[in-house]
């Protein structure tokens, strides 16, 4: 065996050797278990407790008390406007001035038909009275008296006709100026001067009233019945003895419900096509900032004052349909609680049914927080959620007076302003 041979077979002798005692260290299995994991943190916080009202949300649209739509009463030729367009105008202010000058002939003329008649009557009548003188000394005959009589009730009635007509002329003249029957804004201009219009026909332009304004919203069948249990249970006033129903408006920019009023109109019977009821809103309007037929979304109180469990929404889960949250035991284990959901106020959710007001509801780590897990819970605090403002609200109970409770600008919180199939579905939610 040469030298260079055993120096190779050396080489991977050692190279085997070592190989093999990696092997074997590798293999060797720890007699010494690692530390275990510490249990996930989440955070918790308590329900907020708070006397609340829960509102009814409807969508409705404004319109005006007034709308009145100007046409001329007497025919003629446009010759003066007398007012701009979008103008606001009170009783008795001059719109449109149609040529006169046709009707004031026609006056003059009936006038002197007038007088013509008159002068006729007062002979007949002078003629009449000797015609019965003669008549009581037996110098004329019976039939000449009765003439005398006959064409002194035609001269009678001829002037009252004359004077019939010269009324009618005046009421012509005066029509040819258009005036505002009523107090509101106007519309643009239908009708430029120079144009002929015709009496009772041609629209000029239309009016409206401004102050106050009225808002139509249909309820559906649904809450109509929730508010008849309420009133036989004493919790609200009955709307079919006097209608006084607080009503609250808001526009689609707008941030909370500004514009109060009430209900004053309760229709008789339910709309077969949509099963809704109509009522009508009686809503101050001193600025004219709310318009004819605007959308707006109308809320009145469902509920009577009562106190509530509020959580935040970030708390909720949903499991095929059956909303959830998670609260920690005395243990430290996660738990589902199956709850029951109202509105929302001041940005935190009503919990109806299914939660306590000690209870730790997890808040923060839902990843962590698996129903069975234990947990290390962690303080938080539930206000931390609220928004919105406080307002007075009005009692819906006629024995309770108004008092100070907290509401906020309505959330989308328990569905949908209308449910699919009915028209004007009621959506609670929760405000001043």
């Amino acid at each position: 065996m040469s030298p260079v041979y055993r120096t190779r077979l050396l080489r991977r002798t050692c190279r085997m050797a070592v190989a093999l005692c990696t092997i074997a260290t590798g293999c060797k299995q720890s007699t010494q278990a690692p530390p275990p994991a510490p249990p996930p943190p989440v955070t918790v916080a308590a329900p907020i407790r708070k006397e609340v009202v829960e509102w009814d949300e409807f969508t409705g649209r404004t319109d005006a008390i007034e709308s009145v739509q100007i046409r001329p009463r007497v025919s003629g030729y446009i010759d003066q406007i007398g007012f701009s367009d979008g103008q606001l105008v009170q009783p008795g202010d001059l719109l449109f001035v149609i040529d006169r000058r046709p009707y004031q002939d026609a006056l003059d003329e009936a006038t002197a038909n007038l007088k013509d008649a008159e002068a006729n009557r007062q002979l007949q009548e002078a003629n009449f009275a000797r015609a019965e003188q003669l008549y009581q000394t037996k110098v004329t005959s019976k039939q000449d008296f009765d003439t005398s009589v006959a064409q002194k009730n035609q001269a009678e009635a001829k002037t009252a006709q004359s004077r019939a007509q010269v009324n009618t002329a005046q009421l012509n003249l005066d029509w040819t100026q258009v005036k505002a029957p009523i107090a509101g804004r106007m519309s643009r201009q239908l009708v430029n001067r120079g144009n002929l219009v015709q009496a009772d026909s041609t629209e000029l332009t239309t009016l409206v009233s401004v102050d106050p304004i009225y808002a139509y919203f249909n309820v559906d069948e649904r809450t109509v019945q929730k508010y008849i249990s309420q009133t036989k249970r004493g919790e609200r006033q009955d709307p079919r003895v006097q209608i006084a129903i607080p009503v609250y408006l808001q526009l689609e920019s707008e941030e909370g419900f500004p514009h109060e009023g009430v209900a004053d109109f309760i229709d008789n019977t339910y709309n077969a096509a949509t099963g809704t009821l109509q009522v009508r809103a009686r809503v101050p309007n001193p600025d004219g900032f709310l318009w004819p037929n605007a959308f707006v979304r109308v809320r009145i109180a469902g509920t009577p004052k009562h106190e509530a469990i509020l959580i935040t929404d970030r708390a909720v889960g949903t499991d095929q349909g059956q909303k959830f949250v998670r609260v920690v035991d005395s243990e430290s284990v996660v738990q589902a609680r199956p709850v029951e959901l109202g509105p929302v106020v001041d940005g935190l959710r009503v919990v109806r049914n299914g939660l306590g007001p000690d209870e730790r509801v997890v808040i923060n780590g839902l990843l962590n927080a698996r129903p069975g897990r234990k947990v290390t819970a962690q303080p938080g605090d539930m206000a931390q959620y609220l928004g919105g403002r406080s307002a007075p609200a009005v009692s819906v109970n006629p024995a309770s007076p108004p008092r100070e409770v907290q509401g906020n600008a309505p959330a989308n919180g328990s569905g949908s302003p209308a449910a699919p199939s009915r028209a004007g579905q009621a959506q609670s939610t929760a405000g001043p």
